[in-house]
Parts: structure tokens; sequence; C-alpha cells
């Protein structure tokens, strides 16, 4: 007798259907979007497109025959292009220096491009390894995994399980930035790495790039984008114009990569990421980042202390370090020149001592006003007490949000921890 002829499935319960949500995200790979998004600061909608890539790396539906993910930034200098790449670095290995980067301005000359894939057996420059030989892109998956650092050191996730330690499967990470002062010689070494996954090497060695996240940065049009910029005027606009600029950014930058670069070249790419301009907000974001920077090197330096920055301090930073043609760039001189520099000058000068309270505030003629309060009356009896309390000093917070006083609190309680040890001294004797 024949079988009744429908759907798959249609004699089971209606309850083992299920519809599946796109909201439910892998725990690793939530952690990944947010570590990036705090990283990489006003630049949304590149970490949600690096995400959904990222996705399908970890799920392992990949081309095999192809790399496993290939990415061009485009967009104003200083927006987070670079800093994204160290982001990722640091989430997959543990290390913001983990990638091998190709700086393109060196292979502006065709001839350099030997530097990369090395001279043949006998000619000069043979005996000298290239840069993209399998072992140098290979080394920062090898230490990561000696240090167990990163996601990719994660036995249970599903990272760790595509790349195990006993596999012949390395994972890298390789930057290409600033690809439009290569030589086109190496957009078309590009074609074929992009494509195939490999290339030769002088030696007739051939590299697998099949395991590696291969980005491009380019700056390319950032004349063009400068003219809609300077177009906003200096400082930040609100609403739909802000909406309207980042699509004239966007619009800019893709008419003069096409200019640029051959059509061929810009269709191998899983993505193509604009980056937006930095808003006001977005740079309050990266100070307290900095801040927060400059407050752990106060803490490893010579003479150790603590670092408060008034919100007053701060307004005055960000209105001073502000280009919207420059992104964040002239707001991390203004922290050095502002900050570090002045601070260098007080500890070469003794006025900065250990345990100290550094509070730097706004004075009356609207320049930066650098106070002290000397919290801990003797550090040789703190050092007696036990170790140094970094730990408690280093939280990302304390050096972030600064009006809640929490630093002097810190100075105020090893002060009393000091007394109180001094006068059960002074009782047992």
């Amino acid at each position: 007798m024949s079988r009744p002829r429908g759907r798959p499935g249609a004699n089971r319960q209606d309850t083992d259907v299920k519809i599946l949500s796109h909201e439910k995200r892998n725990e690793q790979l939530s952690r990944f979007a947010a570590h990036m998004n705090k990283m990489v600061v006003g630049q949304p909608q590149a970490i949600e497109k690096m995400s959904d890539s990222f996705s399908r790396l970890i799920a392992g539906v990949h081309d095999p025959e192809r790399p496993l993910l290939t990415m061009m930034f485009m967009g104003p200098t200083g927006v987070g292009k670079t800093e994204t790449v160290r982001a990722l670095a640091e989430t997959v290995f543990g290390n913001r220096r983990a990638f091998t980067r190709i700086n393109c301005q060196e292979y502006s000359a065709h001839y350099n491009i030997s530097k990369l894939l090395g001279s043949p057996p006998g000619y000069v420059g043979g005996e000298i390894r290239p840069l993209l030989s399998q072992e140098n892109i290979d080394r920062h998956y090898r230490k990561a995994l000696e240090a167990q650092t990163g996601m990719i050191s994660e036995v249970d996730g599903k990272l760790g399980r595509l790349f195990p330690p006993d596999s012949d499967r390395h994972l890298s990470i390789i930057l290409f930035d600033e690809i439009e002062k290569a030589h086109p010689k190496l957009w078309n070494l590009l074609l074929g790495i992009l494509e195939d996954g490999t290339v030769v090497l002088g030696n007739n060695e051939e590299v697998d790039f099949r395991q590696s996240i291969i980005v491009l940065t380019s700056n390319v049009g950032s004349d063009a984008m400068g003219v809609h910029l300077a177009q906003n005027g200096i400082g930040f606009s609100t609403g739909t114009s802000e909406a309207k600029l980042d699509r004239d950014v966007e619009e800019a930058a893709m008419r003069a990569a096409k200019k640029v670069f051959p059509f061929e070249f810009l269709n191998r790419f899983d993505e193509i990421i604009t980056y937006h301009t930095l808003k006001e907000q977005h740079l309050y974001q990266i100070l307290d980042i900095l801040i927060a920077q400059v407050h752990h090197r106060s803490l490893r330096c010579a003479e150790p202390f603590l670092l408060e920055i008034t919100q007053e301090a701060k307004r005055w930073l960000v209105e001073n370090g502000t280009d919207v043609q420059y992104g964040a760039r002239p707001l991390k001189r203004v922290v050095e020149k502002g900050l570090v520099t002045p601070i260098s000058h007080f500890i070469c000068s003794e006025q900065i001592r250990r345990g100290d309270l550094i509070t730097v505030d706004l004075g009356p003629g609207e320049e930066l006003v650098f106070r002290k309060e000397s919290g801990v009356t003797s550090w040789e009896e703190l050092e007696s007490l036990g170790p140094f309390p970094q730990s408690a000093w280093a939280r990302e917070d304390l050096g972030v949000k600064d009006d809640g006083g929490e630093k002097k609190e810190i100075v105020e309680r090893i002060t009393r921890v000091v007394a109180n040890a001094g006068a059960m001294s002074g009782r047992e004797d």
C-alpha cells in the first residue's frame, strides 16, 4: 500500500516543531561583541557586521577554500579602523599586538614586495625569512596557547574547538594598513590570497591563509570626506544632520574606492565597512579610556600615585581635542600634552611621591590645575602591612568615574590602617 504523501514530519506532534530565534546568541559571541564595542567607540554598525562575520567563523560554515574572514575598513582618519584590529587581536589572542601588520607605505615601490614573499634561492636576500611566511603569521596563535590567553585558549569555547592545540590549523590575523598607498602589484598579490587562500613564496613554499582573518584599512577618499566634514563646521551637529553626514561620508568613501581600486579587487571582500565620524559623546567615552590608561601608567611608574580628573577638566580636554576631520587623534595629543607632560615634570621635581592623590581640575583662567593630597603618611609602614594595593587601585572605573571620591576614600582607608597599626604597636610596647 502506498504511503500517504505530505510534507516531511507531518505525523509528528506540533510541539516537535520550533521556530528558531534570531535573538538568541552564543555566549562566546556575545562576549566578543561586548568587548569589541567597549574597545571601539562610536562604531556599532561596524562591530555588528564583524560579529555576524565572526559567527560564521565559529559556526564553521565559512567557505573552506578561502580565508576565514576578509574585510576592508574605510572612513576618515582617527575613527578606530586600526583600533578595531587591535581589539580583535586582544579578544581572540589576549594581546593587542597579536597580529601581522603590513604597513603598505613601505610597499609603494614594486621591488619591496620581495620583503613579503622573499627572494628566490641564490638571489640577494634569499636567506631572509619573508614577512608572510607560515611561521611568522602563525606565531601569535602559538604564543596565545602557551600563555593560555584569549578566546582561542578556551577549551570549552567553539573557537577553541575549531582550532585545538593538537591540530595543524593555526588561526592568524593579518592587517594590510592603508592599502591604497601600496603598489598595484601588491593588490594583484592580494587578489589570489583573498580568492584562493594561498600564496607561493620565493623559495616555492606555499603559505596557507585559509585559517586567516585578513583586514585591509584605507583612507581613500579622505579629501572628499574632508569636504563633507568641513561643511559640517567645527563642533558637532545633532539629529538628522548627523545621520546625513554619515551617509555622505560613506558615499564619498565608496565613490573614491571605486575610482582607485579595480572592481575585481573590491569584489573579493566578505565585508566592506565604512566607519562613521566620531560625535561629542563618543569623544567623552574615548577620553575615559585614555584617562584610565594614564591612571594605570601612574600606578606602574617609579612613584606610584592616584590620579583623578574632574568633569570640568574633562570638558576642557574634549573641547581642546576636538577636530571632526581627524577623529580621536587630536584628543590623544591633548591628553599627552595637557596631562602626562606636566605630571612627568612633577615626578622629576619630586613634587609627586608614592601614594599621593593628584586631582586635575580646571582653574579660573581656563587652564588645568594639579592639586596634591598626601594621603599616606609613611610608605614604609604601608609596605610592611602587605603588597602594594594595585588590584584595588587599578579597577577600570577608577580614573573614569571620578566624581564619587573613590580614590580619596582608598587613601583615607590606607591612612587609617597605618594609624591603627601604629596604635596597636604602641599598646603592645
